[in-house]
């Protein structure tokens, strides 16, 4: 039985640090943003507002200059040049129209507004009142070839310009300089006004981005939460923790991959405990069965001759070799099994042993027949192949019934090479075979505990093969029993 985290349960002190920490730093980052954008939104907004007000007001002036630009052109007919008002600037004030000041909004003049008051209050003269908008200062005549006739200087690219024509020839140009900015009080308060407005918006704005953010910040943090819970969880050794699913997202797979850890732990300790309670269990039954016989000899039971020391004697090798699986297997826990390889010839290590155990198959009454091609080669440890097929026939030998029949095949085909081992009943379920290659897995049924062995044979083979690049598995035998079958990388010559 799992037990799951609701996200919604209390949490340390550590995750409340992380959810202040990760939401404030969220609603900041929103704030931030939102009055950035307010302010920029409001200065494009004034700056465009006080741009596009002057070209208005420009504009307009360009309009109204349709009666000078009829008188210029009159006097241009009758003299035939500008030349009658080259420096004459009393002659071109007269042709510039008469300003009523409630027409356009009386302005300080470029020169006014260079020219701040003097010492004692004094300003420099004042202009015409018919140029009370500082229009002398700011037009001027150009010929055909816009050179300069009359006016003040102008700025080049900050001009506006209309055509002076006659019988459909353009025979010069009015230019008119913008406006200048406007200073005066009522500009300030327009100014004020707007910069008052924003303040109200950067408030809604900041209050919306909080409105927004604490439960943004509170629904990113909460699988985060559940996963420093469940890993103080594992900490402490509950393995059997799982967490809510969270979705499909980046947050929700961090979720998923804590419930695989979780499981993959759970797994491993209960492969922990269940190999502690096996080992314990195999070395129990060979230390009762030494215990009995040393106890039975002690009280003048049974003699202490030939056959009781031969008894002994088996049953402190089953213990050897229990301890031997044993320390093998924790030598590959730990990644500290080592191998010494080489070219070895595989052909001879699998005869070798065939012909090993070829008296212990004869006294059950079992048919051993091995058919190796000959010259096969692989890069490995010889000493850790061998231990392969010995181990390998042992679990045949151990639990193949009287009267059957093992047979032991190897052959290279295409840089690999195929072992076969397959023996008679009895056989196992077809769901049971992948688990035969499993530590301490044996069958309960025909393949039973009473035939011995710890159940770490397969699995020290399994470690080997794979060490070596190869693969093992099982299946149903055509004898009625189970199939072994390895396939290794061949160590091809160069000359070959």
């Amino acid at each position: 039985m799992h037990t799951r985290i609701e996200t919604s349960s209390p949490q340390d002190h550590h995750c409340e640090i992380m959810k202040f920490n990760i939401t404030g730093k969220l609603v900041a980052v929103l704030s931030l943003t939102s009055v950035l954008i307010v302010a920029a939104m409001a200065t494009a907004i004034h700056w465009r507002f006080q741009k596009g007000f002057i070209t208005y007001l420009t504009e307009l002036e360009l309009d109204r200059l349709d009666e000078t630009v009829a008188d210029l052109s009159a006097s241009y007919r009758t003299v035939g040049s500008w030349n009658f008002l080259r420096g004459n600037h009393e002659g071109w004030m007269e042709y510039l129209p008469m300003q009523n000041p409630r027409d356009i909004p009386a302005v300080p003049s470029p020169l006014q507004a260079r020219h701040p008051a003097q010492p004692g209050g004094r300003f420099p003269p004042p202009l015409a009142p018919q140029d009370r908008t500082g229009l002398s200062t700011r037009l001027r005549l150009l010929d055909a070839g816009k050179n300069s006739v009359i006016g003040p200087p102008g700025e080049a690219g900050n001009e506006l310009l209309r055509p002076i024509a006659l019988d459909n020839r353009t025979i010069g140009w009015l230019s008119l300089t913008p406006l200048p900015v406007p200073e005066s009080d009522l500009d300030r308060r327009f100014r004020d006004q707007q910069l008052r407005a924003i303040y109200p918006i950067a408030g809604g704005a900041l209050l919306l981005a909080l409105l927004i953010g604490i439960p943004l910040g509170r629904h990113l943090l909460t699988p985060v939460k559940a996963v420093a819970a469940g890993a103080h969880a594992l900490a402490r050794g509950r393995f059997d923790i799982r967490l809510e699913s969270q979705g499909s997202d980046e947050l929700g797979r961090l979720v998923d991959d804590f419930n695989a850890l979780a499981k993959v732990l759970e797994r491993n300790e209960q492969l922990r405990r269940q190999s502690m309670a096996d080992v314990s269990h195999e070395l129990r039954t060979p230390l009762a069965i030494l215990r009995g016989d040393i106890e039975a000899i002690q009280d003048g039971v049974r003699p202490l001759d030939q056959t009781q020391m031969t008894r002994l004697h088996n049953t402190v090798m089953v213990l050897s070799r229990l301890v031997d699986d044993l320390y093998d297997l924790a030598l590959v826990d730990a990644g500290a099994l080592t191998y010494q390889k080489s070219v070895i010839d595989l052909s001879a290590i699998i005869q070798q042993a065939a012909d090993a155990a070829e008296g212990e198959f004869a006294k059950k009454a079992i048919v051993l027949t091995a058919n190796v091609d000959e010259g096969m080669k692989i890069f490995g440890d010889e000493r850790r192949v061998r231990q392969v097929f010995d181990n390998l026939l042992k679990n045949s030998l151990r639990y193949t019934d009287s009267g059957g029949e093992c047979r032991l095949t190897a052959l290279g085909k295409k840089r690999r090479i195929y072992v076969n081992l397959e023996d008679s009943a009895p056989s196992v379920t077809q769901e049971e075979l992948p688990r035969l290659f499993d530590r301490f897995y044996r069958v309960e049924a025909s393949r039973n505990r009473s035939r011995g062995g710890a159940g770490l044979g397969l699995a020290i083979c399994k470690t080997i093969v794979t060490a070596h690049e190869g693969e093992i598995g099982a299946q149903a035998s055509r004898l009625g029993g189970i199939r072994i079958h390895i396939k290794l990388p061949a160590e091809i010559n160069d000359h070959e």
